[in-house]
């Protein structure tokens, strides 16, 4: 499978950057340029995150970090991914 996110949109994601957008996200709407170039930012620094989290022991904490890491990751995208503010 083609990654979404090179050459065109696949049926998941709209070209519609007005598309409404429900809670449930049965379809994502396109980003501007700004918010994808945000999102790049935003994983990138996880993703760093992540990696000096990863260096710590292997231990109970270390693993809720990462959890935890996990899903401030998930409710970032989807405030940025969300409906546009007016």
């Amino acid at each position: 499978m083609a990654n979404v996110y090179e050459g065109a949109p696949d049926a998941r994601q709209s070209d519609d950057p007005a598309l409404p957008v429900s809670r449930f996200r049965p379809r994502y709407r396109a980003l501007s340029y700004d918010e994808t170039a945000l999102h790049d930012s935003l994983k990138s620094a996880y993703a760093e995150v992540e990696r000096l989290i990863e260096s710590l022991p292997a231990r109970r904490y270390r693993a809720l970090a990462i959890t935890a890491l996990e899903e401030s990751c998930m409710w970032a995208v989807k405030e940025l991914t969300g409906e546009r503010s007016a």
